[in-house]
């Protein structure tokens, strides 16, 4: 209302302004005019009078200026300049100049004055008019025109406000229900009002677009409380204390950990300061270096890092915590997120497991010991095994030869059978301590790792059983064997007792076929087999194959102690391998070891 009323006076002043400039610059001219036109009058009329200097006739003439009321003064000069007659008779001299100046009118002070030449016929001057009028028309007039502005300007005041007051309703109310809307949402926060659309003008545009921003605000507050509730239940989900802090310390989060690791609810927490919440005291200095140190360089040693220290609970209690801090920069506001896990549990395991650690070693110091003298013992054991037991075999092998010598025609065939089952029994006793003895010294024996030609290892194993291979038609086969590392004599003697065992089986088979190979595996092993065409073996009883003292098959069909295949194994285990066979009954049998590759 103030701006529509300021606008209306502002065009009425501006144009009465113009009004009143244009009227008294109009008036000027048009007194000008009529002073001009009066005084070609009254100097056509006195030319008799100057020409036969009759001032009785100038008197007459000039008296007819009482008609005009605004001359003030009228005065006609001779052609010498000096004064002839005046109006009105009683003019006094200094109300009029001693003689005619140039022709022509001016403007002084507040009359307009005009010297008008009195010429007969062509260019005959007989004297001057001088004629002086006031500016009394021009007054009345404006004091006329000052008060049509001042009755035009009230009215236009009038008018205006009627109209603003009639306007308030389509420009006002609408601005003033949206100032309204905005005001309660400021203070409430609640960006579900919407401003009432009142008209479908330009403020009906301005409402909708204020409803489409507020649906938009309200929207992306909704998505925020939702990422904030999401982002409250993931913190309070944690099964660490999440903390965060301003660049000045003070606590601005606290999950639900937090609380219950500390003892301070969230309400209470924030706005706290850190160091003396949980922080105790001889850390407190250092971490107010720390916090300043990073605010000026952008440093911190501790930042990105897992460190472990204690903190404090709000009864004033210590306890181990393991901390994880990083800093996080939103525009220039900096803040710090700590990550803190409680671990008095696994401190307290760790020294169990320290406390046990301990108990083991002298548990291991203890079984150690008692290995060495099972070791002496089992030392003692073999030495006596190889001297005391080997003796009296060798003594009834001995006396069996002499007894068959002595008694061989006075003993019947079954004396004589009992005689040689005697005999092949005393040296089967004997290869049986033999090979009891190699079992125990391969696991005491100590290894010499070395790279080993594989291929040339098996053929030298060939040549050293030609004894048992005889006249025996065998195709012997060679696949991918290439280099290992081993050690070489216990390595011989795998090669030795799983060839002997291929020769052995493979008795009845004519031409025997006899494969051995290697294979690189995408693991960190090499794998060799020995592959045959021999008697095979039933897949049910797989896991004797590599047992002391098990046999799959008959002495009187093979003959053997069953201590070979438990060497391969133990050999192979201490090399840090393993082994493995497949096989079916009559179809032949494949023994796998696997070396790891060397690095």
């Amino acid at each position: 209302m103030t701006i529509i009323l300021l606008t209306s006076g502002a065009v009425v002043l501006l144009t009465c302004t113009a009004f009143f400039a244009y009227e008294f610059l109009t008036f000027r001219h048009s007194t000008v005019r009529n002073l001009s036109t009066l005084g070609s009058i009254i100097a056509n009329n006195s030319t008799a009078a100057l020409a036969f200097a009759n001032q009785d006739d100038a008197k007459e003439v000039l008296a007819a200026l009482k008609a005009e009321r605004h001359i003030v003064g009228a005065v006609l000069y001779d052609k010498d300049g000096k004064p002839f007659s005046r109006y009105p008779a009683d003019l006094p001299t200094n109300a009029f100049p001693g003689a005619p100046q140039m022709d022509g009118y001016h403007f002084e002070h507040s009359h307009l004055v005009s010297f008008q030449p009195v010429v007969q016929g062509v260019n005959k001057r007989l004297g001057t008019l001088y004629l002086k009028s006031d500016m009394g028309a021009m007054y009345d007039r404006f004091k006329l025109y000052g008060v049509i502005v001042v009755l035009v300007v009230a009215i236009s005041f009038l008018v205006a406000y009627a109209l603003s007051r009639k306007m308030e309703k389509q420009i006002s109310l609408p601005i003033l229900a949206l100032a309204d809307t905005a005001r309660a949402i400021s203070h409430r926060h609640d960006y579900s009002v919407r401003a009432t659309k009142i008209a479908s003008d330009e403020l009906g545009l301005l409402t909708d677009a204020f409803n489409q921003m507020l649906t938009q605000i309200h929207e992306q507050n909704q998505a925020i409380k939702e990422s904030e509730e999401r982002v409250r239940a993931v913190l309070n989900s944690a099964f660490t204390a999440v903390v965060v802090i301003d660049a000045a310390g003070k606590i601005t989060d606290w999950n639900a950990q937090g609380e219950k690791m500390f003892g301070w609810l969230r309400s209470e927490a924030l706005g706290l300061e850190l160091a003396e919440t949980i922080i105790p005291h001889r850390y407190r200095e250092a971490h107010a270096r720390g916090l300043k140190h990073f605010l000026a360089t952008g440093e911190g040693p501790v930042l990105g890092r897992v460190v472990e220290l204690s903190a404090l609970r709000r009864d004033g209690s210590e306890f181990p915590v393991e901390l994880s801090i990083s800093p996080m920069k939103t525009g220039d506001t900096i803040t710090f997120c700590g990550f803190i896990t409680d671990i008095t549990e696994r401190k307290y395991a760790q020294e169990e497991i320290q406390k046990l650690n301990r108990e083991l070693e002298q548990r291991v110091i203890e079984r150690t010991s008692q290995l060495e003298v099972a070791n002496k013992e089992l030392e003692a054991f073999s030495y006596s095994v190889s001297h005391d037991l080997r003796a009296p075999l060798r003594h009834v092998d001995g006396f069996v030869a002499l007894l068959q010598r002595h008694a061989a025609t006075v003993l019947d065939d079954k004396g004589r059978r009992y005689m040689t089952m005697i005999a092949e029994s005393a040296k089967r006793m004997g290869m049986l301590i033999d090979d009891l003895l190699q079992f125990s010294r391969m696991g005491r024996m100590e290894m010499r790792q070395t790279s080993i030609d594989l291929e040339g290892m098996v053929q030298d194993t060939i040549r050293g059983l030609q004894t048992e291979i005889k006249n025996r038609n065998i195709v012997w086969k060679y696949s991918d064997l290439g280099q290992v590392h081993g050690d070489p004599a216990m390595l011989r003697q795998v090669f030795t007792n799983l060839l002997s065992n291929a020769i052995k089986y493979t008795m009845p088979r004519d031409p025997a076929e006899i494969e051995i190979g290697g294979m690189d595996t995408a693991e960190d092993e090499f794998v060799i087999y020995v592959r045959d065409n021999g008697v095979g073996f039933n897949m049910q009883y797989v896991d004797r194959l590599f047992r002391v003292f098990q046999r799959l098959h008959r002495v009187e069909d093979f003959e053997g102690t069953g201590i070979g295949l438990a060497n391969v194994a133990r050999i192979i285990h201490r090399h840090g391998g393993r082994v493995w066979a497949e096989g079916k009954v009559d179809e032949g049998a494949t023994f796998y070891l696997s070396l790891p590759k060397s690095k």
